[in-house]
């Protein structure tokens, strides 16, 4: 089992899932440059960005569909840069809000509460908040090294 978990941290995607960013590489190294772009503008991380390239898997464990594509490549972005609790808790909000408009109130929560519960920076997935960093395990410190995992505020869940 600790082996299992050892390996997790190494899942990250090394290229992107979803169309059209997985067959048209020109695509994908566009929306790399605007992910790192974004990041920069965060302020997230002090400005350090994240050691992997961006790549997005999508909706990572369900269906990408015309309706919810954009709102998971945009909110993988969040979670690629990373940062405090509080940039994660406005990135899921911004997610669900965005299902929302898409499909309805029930589903923007329901996939508000997933990504809540299962994007946690404690998790050494593939789809956690900071996945474009080293692993650590919880949210950085006020004022943390970007390049130290080991400085974290806490692992609190949610």
């Amino acid at each position: 089992m600790a082996c299992f978990f050892a390996c997790l941290p190494s899942c990250t995607p090394e290229s992107h899932t979803p169309e059209p960013y997985r067959s048209d590489p020109a695509a994908g190294a566009e929306l790399s440059t605007r992910a790192a772009a974004q990041c920069a503008a965060s302020g997230q991380n002090r400005g350090v960005q994240p050691e992997r390239i961006f790549v997005t898997d999508g909706c990572s464990r369900i269906l990408d569909t015309d309706w919810n594509i954009d709102c998971c490549v945009e909110h993988d972005i969040a979670y690629w840069c990373g940062g405090t609790r509080v940039a994660r808790q406005e990135a899921d909000a911004q997610f669900g809000r965005c299902i929302e408009a898409e499909t309805n109130a029930f589903v923007g929560w329901l996939m508000k509460v997933g990504v809540r519960i299962g994007g946690h920076p404690l998790f050494p997935s593939s789809y956690r908040w900071g996945y474009g960093h080293p692993y650590r395990s919880g949210y950085p410190s006020a004022g943390a090294d970007p390049l130290n995992p080991s400085d974290v505020s806490d692992a609190r869940p949610l």
